[in-house]
């Protein structure tokens, strides 16, 4: 099996180098489809494992264990999106401050290679929700996740508004993401159909003023269907029809 460095170029000093985490759209070190390379690097990511865990060997006994796992997260790798040499280093610094001197199961240290909104100098959640009802942002993310979410509503908002506290949430969980994959951060921002929690403002007064229009239809009592409501409408304006050929005559 070739030498990692020769199947891509970096992966060594990639995973053996702490820096602060880059987007991957960013490094364009790709890990690409389960190859050689990437088991060259999934092996060296082992190696820097069994030096930062004493008790590795609780969770690979022996060589066979420890193949079997290769493969196992290799595959977890490549069915979560772990793709980029920097999400793997980024992981193996997790690995260091957690203190614990046993291994992580793939699941743990896969969560460990996606880094939360700290590492892009975005606020946690909590905090975001707070300076989105103020209306003063420590980062532009914050805002664009505000305005997904509708400044008016949030200004009158309460802190433990349920329903827009989730909307809020969603449009910010989608800014972290873009951040996480190098994306830029603004662009309109998808919502489901049909939840009027979704609805634009402009989408809402339009209902609004539809609901607005059948009330007063049916408090003057003006009929629903359209041939009833213009003979009504005809009968009003004093029009009346002729009954053979259907003409319309004013009297």
């Amino acid at each position: 099996m070739k030498n990692v460095t020769q199947m891509i170029p970096g992966a060594a000093r990639a995973l053996s180098t702490a820096a602060p985490y880059q987007a991957p759209a960013q490094i364009g070190s790709q890990l690409g489809v389960v190859d050689d390379a990437t088991g060259e690097v999934v092996e060296r990511l082992f190696r820097q494992l069994q030096a930062i865990f004493p008790a590795h060997k609780q969770a690979w006994p022996d060589d066979k264990a420890k193949a079997a796992a290769m493969r196992n997260w290799t595959m977890g790798f490549m069915a979560a999106g772990i793709r980029t040499l920097e999400q793997i280093r980024y992981g193996i610094e997790q690995c260091r401050k957690s203190g614990s001197p046993f291994a992580p199961s793939v699941g743990q240290f896969i969560g460990w290679c996606t880094p939360g909104p700290e590492a892009f100098g975005l606020p946690a959640s909590a905090d975001a929700w707070v300076e989105a009802l103020m209306g003063v942002y420590s980062h532009e993310g914050v805002k664009i996740a505000a305005i997904a979410t509708g400044l008016f509503d949030l200004r009158a908002a309460k802190q433990e508004d349920k329903g827009l506290r989730q909307r809020f949430d969603h449009n910010y969980a989608v800014v972290i993401r873009r951040a996480q994959e190098g994306q830029p951060l603004d662009g309109k921002i998808l919502t489901g159909i049909g939840h009027d929690s979704q609805k634009t403002a402009f989408e809402l007064a339009n209902e609004l003023a539809d609901q607005q229009t059948q009330a007063r239809i049916l408090q003057q009592g003006i009929p629903a269907d359209g041939k009833s409501a213009r003979e009504l409408l005809l009968a009003k304006m004093n029009i009346k029809r002729e009954p053979v050929c259907g003409a319309e005559k004013r009297t």
